[in-house]
């Protein structure tokens, strides 16, 4: 192999492939399952950042006596009846624990 053919096969190798945009889904279920890889063990702030660009409006954590903290947050959009469906983010130490939809 040249050096430029090594150059090239450790650029591809180390680059982060393509991740697909968010498109909100039609129905409540199949939401969770394409947030959850990405969210899921993130920062509780860059979770909360990447909802809001997606349109989700994220209230103030709820107190808790617990170590999880709740994060809840609303769908702004008004097509196809989004905006009643809510996402609750599960923080512990920080990341995301668990997502839930409603």
């Amino acid at each position: 192999m040249t050096p430029r053919t090594v150059l090239c096969l450790a650029l591809v190798a180390c680059s982060d492939p393509p991740t697909p945009a968010f498109k909100m889904p039609r129905d409540l279920e199949s939401l969770r399952g394409r947030l959850l890889p990405s969210v899921e063990g993130h920062p509780i702030a860059e979770a909360r950042t990447y909802l809001r660009e997606r349109g989700f409006d994220c209230a103030a954590p709820l107190p808790s006596a617990a170590d999880a903290h709740v994060h809840p947050c609303r769908a702004t959009a008004l097509d196809a009846g989004w905006s009643r469906w809510s996402v609750v983010l599960i923080e512990r130490s920080g990341r995301v624990a668990d997502v839930q939809v409603r």
